[in-house]
């Protein structure tokens, strides 16, 4: 049996990104986990979540897989890979 990518010479789409999550901890504790369709688009809104609420922010995480990809600390400057 032949499948397309052996007609193509195993040149296709490349694979979809895979999903993640960006976990948002308020000062207080409060934690939000909102899905995301890829690290890249995790990453996008994590800065506009720093830009608009980083004072009330504590920690901000991008995990894709079960593992953290960055971290942006509350006083620390810029992200930190994890990775």
């Amino acid at each position: 049996m032949i499948d397309s990518s052996d007609v193509r010479g195993g040149a296709g789409p490349r694979p979809a990104a895979p999903p993640a999550n960006l976990i948002l901890i308020e000062q207080s504790g409060v934690k939000h986990q909102i899905p995301q369709p890829s690290a890249d688009s995790g990453m996008i809104e994590a800065e506009h979540a720093i830009d608009q609420r980083g004072s009330q922010l504590r920690e901000v995480k991008v995990v894709s897989r079960h593992r953290a990809i960055a971290r942006w600390k509350s006083g620390e400057v810029g992200w930190r890979r994890v990775a």
